[in-house]
């Protein structure tokens, strides 16, 4: 009895590894990286593309992600003048909505034709968290929607909406919810409890503004850091108590206007060195690497390439290349050297994921390229066009349980890239 008690818990364990294997719970993934762990995956699709499973609609406009965790699917966008938050089964069938606040439109940005969601949501055990476009911080319950604690950023932590919106997904850390407020008095970091939405802690002596990266959580010599692009640059601050580790900005001294900074994308890391692009007025990228001190740690920019422009599109970091959008293509660079190993227009430039060795890089206009992971030579084996979509195709790719979800506009689309016995 011993013996089979011990094999069904080992059976229930390898279960239960295989479900949050196949899950995408957060902005970019598991580990927030823009790669799946999955494998077994398709190296070659159809002329016409892999096969659609189903299309979902009536999702609302915008370009934030959905997040998949134990087979639901959950999606933000702007129906009417609302931002709502959906949760659909497998099969596509609704389950539940709720309206989380007005959301971002026309006139809430002076210069702004994207009007629609921008968050992806942030899900954890039986909680969803989103963060609204102008400022809404709800945590609602995953089987109903019902929501649990609710936070006024502006008015309550003393953030600031950045030009085109709030567009950071909230990371969770342990107990700890935490993400950028951007408030120039009251910190430009925050936790909170993320039962209670309590706040725990503020970075009150780091006030650079908020942009629209969402950060990240590194560990490098025993040092947890959480890492984010803000208004001023490259911040590291302590997960445990908020406060500043280091601080690295790029773009300091380039003569750029603050009010043309568009830090749209998270950084990455691997081996102590932290990579970060930009686009637009401030164009260039370039990677530091991290240096312990008796104190804790500092940085050393490593390089710099000021014609590197990566608008919104995210890049993935494998064995030590980045791949990324680049102007009106794609680029791979050696992330230690920055040296660039190749460069093609491909599909367009758009956002990227990966999985099993494989560029899933999704075309602003709707066209999706499958590309070898290889720094050796530009090599994308397969194409196909998504049914079209109203305005530009923004959303970043998801890889769940064999499927690939892409979302344009209203629609979301989800094709089978599993491989099948013959």
């Amino acid at each position: 009895m011993n013996r089979q008690h011990t094999a069904l818990i080992l059976a229930l364990c390898v279960q239960v590894a295989s479900i949050h294997a196949a899950d995408w719970p957060q902005f970019r993934g598991p580990n927030r990286d823009g790669k799946s762990p999955e494998t077994g995956l398709l190296k070659m699709w159809p002329e016409a593309g892999p096969r659609l499973v189903r299309t979902i609609t009536g999702v609302g406009g915008g370009f934030s992600s959905p997040v998949i965790a134990g087979g639901r699917i959950y999606i933000t966008g702007k129906v009417g003048d609302d931002l709502k938050i959906f949760c659909f089964d497998g099969s596509g069938r609704k389950i539940w909505e709720r309206t989380h606040a007005p959301a971002f439109g026309e006139g809430d940005a002076p210069h702004s034709p994207y009007p629609g969601a921008r968050s992806t949501p942030t899900l954890d055990g039986d909680m969803i968290y989103l963060l609204g476009g102008l400022g809404r911080l709800t945590a609602y319950r995953i089987s109903n929607g019902e929501p649990v604690w609710t936070v006024d950023v502006v008015g309550e932590l003393g953030g600031r909406v950045p030009v085109w919106g709030y567009a950071e997904s909230v990371l969770i850390d342990g107990d700890k919810l935490i993400f950028t407020p951007g408030g120039e008095q009251t910190g430009t970091f925050a936790a909170l409890d993320k039962q209670s939405g309590r706040v725990l802690w503020r970075s009150c002596g780091v006030t650079e503004r908020a942009e629209y990266a969402s950060p990240i959580l590194i560990e490098f010599n025993g040092l947890r850091q959480v890492v984010n692009m803000t208004r001023g640059g490259l911040l590291a601050v302590s997960p445990e108590h908020g406060a500043l580790l280091w601080r690295h900005n790029r773009v300091a001294g380039m003569g750029t206007p603050e009010t043309t900074t568009t830090h749209g994308n998270s950084p990455v890391h691997a081996d102590g060195y932290v990579f970060e692009a930009t686009a637009y007025h401030t164009r260039g990228g370039g990677a530091v690497r991290l240096k312990p001190t008796a104190t804790g740690m500092e940085v050393e920019p490593v390089w710099d390439n000021r014609k590197l422009n990566c608008e919104h599109g995210g890049y993935v970091l494998v064995d030590g290349f980045i791949y990324a959008p680049h102007g009106v293509g794609w680029i791979c660079l050696e992330l230690k050297t920055g040296k660039e190993r190749w460069f093609d227009r491909g599909p367009g430039k758009g956002s990227i994921a990966y999985a099993d060795g494989m560029l899933y890089c999704l075309g602003e206009n709707g066209n999706l390229g499958l590309l070898e992971a290889n720094p050796a030579a530009f090599n994308m084996v397969s194409r196909f066009q998504l049914p079209m979509g109203e305005g530009p195709c923004w959303a970043h790719p998801v890889i769940s349980d064999g499927k690939l979800y892409l979302r344009w506009s209203d629609n979301l689309y989800a094709y089978d890239i599993k491989e099948r016995p013959r």
